[in-house]
């Protein structure tokens, strides 16, 4: 008896394993050159370049949408191809320290390629896998997230000081680093077509051109969806960098010596690699509603234990646990998305999701130094938790207005024809 679409493995959707080395080798090559790259910089007194690159890479991912239509238009694979490139291309140039113009273009391209990546990779998912499956692969691409961003970081220091003092070893990982990412192109995995593509109308470019969604139909005919991410978006983003660029403050403020800092971080990042390899077991069969609500609920539990506890090793504790709940809530919240987006328009929702998140991004470490300076740490740590007690009501309830509504839209009710 042939099995279910719901019994078959992850490892039955073709070109899972491609994803997954793909996956990993690029955030194995990302996470190698962020860690060397300020070091590299402050040793030639080139922060401010250093700075000049970061703002820039973080303005060119505000094209997120207009890269996401670029998906929708031309599928995920030629995204994949192109985003790696720019992004080996521009991670290669952090090797030019002292010139501000080749920091800022090594920023735009890099930034064009990183979020060229991050869209395709969802719209693939959501091309390729059936909604009973989308759980195991998500799940197994946080997984090589994870443990590429664990080694990574983990090696980055080790691999400079082998190869060699000075500015050697540094730039030798740089082009490492760069060439991981550039390693990417072999593993792009097979896609099937394109929505619009498949359903085109009458040949010829009339018959196409009216069956193909237009851009502003996410304005018109999913307006309140549009407005509905892009808001938790901004929301998500702010509260995150409320804390994470924070954290080895956060836990000197509650008493954990200097010299463990790194190593308690060390520690939550197995957390949370630990958490990725069970995700896909645990939440394949669970409703990603009740899923996000749980995850996000326990993520502001122990938020609100980092800014009330004073024992360190408590702190520690919640930490570790904060990133493995925060993990839970993402990978629910991307399978919520997954199964809501119009599939033809999907990478200009992924692309508004990606662009909000990083402007939230940018508001809370703008603002975050600020109210660490003036209101202290636990009073800017019981601001991220009511901010993650509000996302964690504010997503289940747009999502179930979203499953109420589903050829919809949210915010006017107008009926639309959702493309399949």
């Amino acid at each position: 008896m042939k099995p279910t679409s719901a019994a078959l493995p992850t490892t039955r959707v073709r070109g899972a394993r491609r994803l997954a080395a793909f996956t990993f080798l690029f955030f194995t090559g990302m996470w190698l050159s962020k860690t060397v790259h300020p070091l590299y910089f402050e040793r030639h007194d080139h922060l401010v370049q250093f700075g000049l690159s970061y703002t820039a890479m973080a303005i060119a991912g505000t094209t997120s949408v207009a890269i996401g239509r670029l998906a929708d238009r031309s599928g995920p694979r030629l995204l994949m191809a192109a985003g790696g490139v720019l992004y080996a291309t521009g991670m290669a140039l952090r090797v030019v320290h002292a010139s501000p113009l080749v920091a800022v273009l090594s920023g735009v391209v890099a930034g064009f390629g990183a979020c060229s990546v991050f869209i395709a990779l969802r719209v693939w998912i959501l091309y390729n896998t059936g909604e009973d499956q989308r759980t195991g692969i998500v799940s197994r691409r946080e997984f090589m997230n994870q443990a590429g961003m664990a080694i990574g970081t983990g090696s980055a220091g080790a691999l400079a000081a082998f190869i060699g003092t000075g500015d050697r070893g540094y730039v030798a990982v740089l082009l490492l680093a760069a060439g991981c990412v550039l390693a990417t192109l072999l593993f792009i995995p097979p896609t099937k077509p394109s929505p619009h593509t498949a359903s085109d109308g009458p040949e010829g470019p009339e018959g196409k051109n009216a069956s193909r969604p237009r851009l502003t139909d996410v304005f018109t005919h999913h307006r309140g969806m549009a407005i509905g991410v892009t808001g938790l978006g901004l929301l998500m983003g702010f509260y995150v960098s409320l804390l994470t660029p924070y954290l080895p403050l956060l836990l000197a403020d509650r008493g954990v010596p200097l010299a463990w800092v790194g190593t308690v971080l060390a520690v939550a990042s197995l957390v949370r690699l630990l958490a990725a390899s069970l995700a896909g077991r645990y939440l394949r069969r669970r409703n990603p509603l009740a899923l996000f609500l749980g995850a996000e609920a326990c993520c502001a539990l122990t938020t609100l234990c980092l800014a009330l506890v004073t024992s360190p090793w408590i702190a520690a504790l919640a930490l570790a646990l904060r990133g493995a709940f925060l993990l839970g809530a993402t990978v629910s919240q991307e399978l919520l998305q997954l199964n809501a987006f119009p599939t033809a328009l999907a990478g200009v929702f992924f692309g508004l999701v990606q662009s909000a998140f990083l402007a939230g991004d940018s508001l809370g470490g703008a603002l975050g130094g600020w109210l660490y300076h003036s209101l202290g740490s636990s009073h800017t740590v019981l601001i991220a938790t009511a901010l993650t007690v509000a996302n964690a009501v504010l997503v289940p309830a747009f999502y179930r207005s979203v499953k109420k509504h589903p050829t919809s839209d949210v915010t006017t009710g107008t009926a639309v024809d959702v493309p399949a």
